[in-house]
């Protein structure tokens, strides 16, 4: 690896109400860009789990928005020749 590593920021929010949970990520390059991933679980157990599903579904959100903003960038800088 002949560059240095980078720095990204992830922060995480976890929300528990009374019939649902919430979480988000959001995810901050050095560059300044910014993403962020929402997973709701309805809470039918203990809140520790309803927390784990939340947050796994806010990781394939954040995911999808990463892979989605790639895409973008590639199809611009290919000119709209480069497909997924």
């Amino acid at each position: 690896m002949d560059q240095p590593a980078e720095t990204w920021s992830l922060d995480v929010a976890v929300e528990h109400g009374p019939d649902r949970t919430r979480a988000q990520i959001v995810l901050r390059t050095p560059e300044g860009h910014e993403f962020s991933g929402v997973g709701l679980a309805h809470r039918s157990g203990p809140a520790r789990i309803a927390g784990y599903l939340a947050l796994g579904r806010a990781m394939s959100d954040l995911t999808e928005e990463l892979v989605e903003a790639a895409t973008t960038e590639l199809e611009a800088e290919a000119g709209g020749r480069w497909r997924t």
